[in-house]
């Protein structure tokens, strides 16, 4: 096995093969991912006649299960182990955790900085 793909063995035993999401769809499927399991949370199912959950839920499978014979195995009862699987094959932990981990990291720096050097929040030279 590959870091870049996992089996997932389905509820009428199928092994199918779920991959990583590449770089240039990340943000996209991350986004996806994010706002499917918020739909989940807040049990939104939209207006009468659209299913956002679906088309979210849709995007996200089709973005880490490639070959349509796997895709056509998977029954709804499979749902919330592939969506494990996503999670841990793509480290969505260290994604959301490390920016955010950056962010504060970066303002400790600045606020640091302007504590240290008060006047330093001036970008004009003295004439």
């Amino acid at each position: 096995m590959d870091l870049l793909t996992r089996p997932a063995t389905l509820q009428n035993g199928v092994t199918i093969t779920v991959q990583a999401w590449p770089y240039a769809a990340f943000a996209a499927n991350y986004m996806d991912y994010r706002n499917l399991l918020l739909a989940f949370r807040e049990r939104s199912g939209g207006q009468e006649g659209q299913q956002p959950q679906q088309r979210l839920l849709d995007r996200v499978i089709l973005s880490c299960v490639p070959r349509e014979e796997d895709r056509s195995q998977i029954a709804a009862a499979d749902v919330g182990e592939l969506l494990e699987v996503v999670h841990d094959l793509n480290q969505l932990d260290e994604v959301a955790a490390k920016p955010l981990g950056l962010y504060m990291r970066l303002l400790r720096a600045e606020t640091d900085t302007l504590e240290a050097s008060p006047g330093a929040t001036s970008t004009t030279s003295p004439t």
